[in-house]
């Protein structure tokens, strides 16, 4: 056989398989399906139903025994389900809606006051609305589920490795790695069922991660000298005598092989995914020194979300006894120090330091004294909510202050206090004092309170994104950042991404019911409260401005609603529009005259504000901030196809689409058949998903790594907007992109320049010879891009938005 005729057999043969995969593939969905239908059926009413017929029907026929086919078929999808481990959620049939109004009615109950006070004739016009177009239309079940979530905040209950006589003959056998990332060294003496209860948890609950164990024994007495003989592929360093703890822990750290350590008490039960939200902390941010997870008693209360020292050297574990779920305790911080039961920290950074200070042995305070010396050396100290330990305080060394090993616990807090006295003075709070910038070490940060209508869905619509940037700059410039959503729900993903960028975000039915309490407490430590949208600003402004301590105020309107409303008014000729217009020009003009400093994103706005009231304090602030964009990234002959990107819940894109598809895009087809309209954008009402054919693509959601790769793959940006008002987020996005730009004099308002770098036409003639032109048209192209990058760093820089924060919100 010949090379040729090799590769031909070998081609073949890899089409067969494939056509043979794709095959395989399109019959386990198909079956995937029918189990799916199977499975929701019942679970329906109408399925629940019929089994309990079936029931009786079996007992009244004296075959109580027997099954029917429908329940042999029901346990069989259950069995293929976690079998192949087949999420049946993909296949959930739409909601009825007897099944939206559960849905709600559920969320009502279970979040009374967070609903209750945003209650407004509107909403619950809009909501009636909504409930009888029902699930016909795929952006009502949007809607709804977006504003009547389902909880995902559920409690967990610790699991413990009990301490038992099973403990004695147990084996365990961990993996050996060679490349060592973690080296988790657990210091010991004695209490041999404790370690086997603790390495269980490691075992059980470690993975993902190359690590060694590293048991420093000592000088035990029991089993636990034997502990090789039981536990496999673990270090075992015995002392020849009894060091105690801390020499202890400095000696076998000493041979740690690892880029990371870890010291674990034995007396903890580390929970499943405990280790790599550690690791992350160090990957997220360079400055991380000293990392700590958070600390649960056997039963799951909280024992410890990081530690306060006082300026008289004692110290709290921050939130004792309280609900391990609570808002205050889920976001990472700084803190003064963390426990010893478990802390990270780099080898070379341990190294440097020369481990724990020996003027503290023989334990007690040497975590503390060690998170003081990281901090002294320019590094972070840091409480990662994500990780998760019990930790069964009191076991190693007893609960008596006055006697033992724990009596140095008093003796060291004064050891501690004579070497960081200056620090202690300078940096500390007396015991017990303001506790709120103690608990993330925020005394000599600016603190600011954002108030939202929820947590930014920042890939989801244009007002959300700048908000999370805003955020993002406002916390490299060191802001203290809290947020308030005012329906007062942990929207995930996006409220852990927030806590995780060290955001403390308040949810819960606790704040929707005492929102105005946490305020009358907390106003003194807050500077500046920054709210958001006029119908969110009014539920909140009223009680902000009563406050005995007023921190400034400073607004965003995200775009005049009224000027939005009254140009659709007109457009469509609808006088009950333009009444709903003056109305809200009235609740803006209410809400100016409340607050300290206004922003909008577009100088046009400004200009009419101050036509009403030239002495209000207004700024045109950029929506975003855009990093530099690159021409010569942009290939116009490899490119094809036009854009389109905007959130449906927002009247003026669906409005622009329609207009779009039905007076400018067939004219464009007469001179560019192959143009394919690509339409991308969350929350698609159905009207919009029948425009799809062989020309037009509904993408819907895109996530930004797809959105990203579509972009780079068409020719032209269209923003054929009729009516809105304010900056156009996507306009902004488009720039970023690198694609050339077509839109309408209302898609430009409020950009400076926008002709030089941009089509604005506004009847749909105009529009579709400006958008052929530039499909066809390589040089019109690059003469618009060539000044883009130049027009980014001149108003729409991080630099403008750092200064803008400086200016307005940081105390000087």
């Amino acid at each position: 056989m010949t090379t040729t005729d090799h590769q031909k057999q070998t081609s073949c043969l890899s089409k067969l398989l494939s056509e043979e995969q794709n095959k395989n593939e399109y019959l386990f969905h198909s079956l995937s399906q029918t189990y799916a239908r199977i499975y929701f059926f019942n679970q329906s009413f109408l399925g629940r139903l019929f089994i309990f017929i079936q029931h009786i029907y079996l007992l009244l026929t004296l075959r109580w025994n027997k099954k029917t086919d429908l329940m042999l078929l029901y346990e069989s999808s259950l069995a293929f389900s976690k079998k192949y481990q087949t999420d049946f959620s993909e296949f959930s049939p739409p909601p009825t809606r007897i099944g939206l109004a559960k849905k709600i009615l559920s969320y009502l109950i279970r979040h009374p006051y967070s609903s209750l006070r945003l209650i407004s004739f509107y909403r619950i016009k809009k909501l009636l609305t909504m409930l009888r177009v029902g699930s016909t239309d795929s952006a009502v079940i949007a809607w709804i589920n977006g504003r009547f979530p389902t909880d995902t905040n559920t409690s967990q209950t610790p699991i413990i490795f009990e301490l038992n006589s099973l403990l004695d003959k147990k084996n365990i056998e961990f993996t050996s790695f060679k490349n060592i990332e973690v080296s988790i060294v657990i210091p010991v003496y004695n209490q041999y069922r404790m370690t086997i209860s603790c390495l269980s948890a490691l075992k059980e609950h470690t993975f993902g991660i190359n690590y060694e164990i590293i048991i420093a024994d000592d000088c035990s007495t029991d089993l636990t000298k034997n502990i090789a003989e039981k536990v496999n592929n673990i270090l075992v360093i015995r002392n020849r005598e009894n060091l105690g703890f801390l020499k202890n822990c400095n000696n076998a750290i000493s041979q740690a092989r690892g880029e990371y350590i870890i010291i674990l008490n034995n007396d903890t039960n580390v929970q499943a995914g405990w280790l790599s939200p550690l690791l992350d902390v160090f990957k997220q941010d360079r400055r991380a020194g000293l990392v700590g997870a958070k600390l649960l008693f056997k039963k799951g209360s909280l024992q410890e979300a990081g530690g306060i020292i006082w300026k008289d050297g004692t110290g709290w574990n921050y939130g004792r006894g309280a609900n391990p779920q609570s808002p205050e305790f889920n976001y990472l911080k700084e803190v003064d120090y963390i426990s010893g039961a478990c802390i990270v920290l780099k080898k070379t950074l341990w190294d440097s330091l020369n481990g724990f200070d020996e003027r503290f042995c023989p334990a007690y305070y040497e975590d503390t004294d060690l998170a003081f010396r990281v901090r002294a050396a320019g590094y972070k100290v840091l409480y990662q909510p994500k990780s998760l330990i019990v930790h069964m305080e009191g076991i190693t060394h007893g609960s008596n202050i006055e006697t033992g090993i724990k009596k140095y616990q008093q003796i060291n807090c004064q050891v501690f206090w004579s070497k960081w006295q200056k620090e202690l003075n300078k940096n500390h709070f007396k015991h017990g004092d303001c506790v709120f910038k103690a608990r993330d070490r925020s005394r000599n940060k600016t603190t600011v309170l954002i108030i939202d209508q929820y947590v930014p869905f920042y890939d989801k619509d244009a007002g959300s994104r700048s908000t999370f940037l805003y955020i993002k700059s406002m916390l490299n410039l060191g802001i203290n950042v809290k947020f308030l959503g005012a329906n007062f729900f942990p929207h995930e993903p996006y409220t852990e991404i927030l806590q995780q960028m060290g955001v403390e975000v308040l949810y819960g039915e606790i704040y929707a019911k005492n929102w105005k309490k946490w305020l009358d407490d907390n106003t003194k430590y807050i500077d500046v409260i920054y709210l958001h949208r006029p119908h969110i600003t009014e539920h909140f402004i009223d009680e902000i401005i009563t406050l005995k301590k007023r921190p400034k105020l400073i607004y965003f309107g995200h775009d005049l609603h009224h000027v939005r409303i009254a140009r659709r008014a007109i457009l469509n000729n609808d006088t009950q529009l333009l009444e709903e217009s003056d109305n809200w020009k009235q609740r803006e003009l209410k809400i100016f005259k409340k607050v300290d400093k206004i922003y909008y994103p577009s100088q046009t706005e400004v200009d009419i504000i101050h036509k009403e009231n030239p002495l209000l304090d207004v700024r045109a602030i950029p929506l975003y901030t855009i990093n530099s964009p690159d021409p010569e990234s942009y290939d116009h002959g490899s490119r094809s196809g036009l854009i389109f990107v905007g959130g449906f819940n927002h009247p003026p894109n669906l409005d622009a689409i329609e207009w779009f598809v039905h007076d400018i895009l067939p004219i464009i087809h007469k001179h560019c058949e192959e143009a394919i309209f690509h339409i991308v954008g969350s929350n698609v009402p159905d009207k919009i998903k029948a425009l799809e054919n062989k020309l037009i693509n509904v993408h819907g959601f895109l996530t930004d790594e797809a959105l990203y790769q579509l972009y780079q793959s068409v020719r032209i940006c269209v923003v054929p907007l009729r009516y809105g008002a304010g900056v156009k987020g996507k306009i902004l996005e488009a720039i970023q992109q690198v694609l050339p730009l077509v839109t309408t004099s209302i898609g430009a308002e409020g950009l400076p320049d926008a002709q030089k770098i941009m089509q604005v036409k506004d009847t749909p003639e105009q529009f579709a010879k400006a958008t052929i032109n530039l499909y066809t048209q390589p040089a019109l192209v690059t003469e618009h891009i060539k000044h883009y990058h130049s027009y980014v760093e001149k108003h729409f820089s991080q630099k403008q938005i750092e200064k803008i924060i400086k200016d307005d919100f940081i105390c000087h």
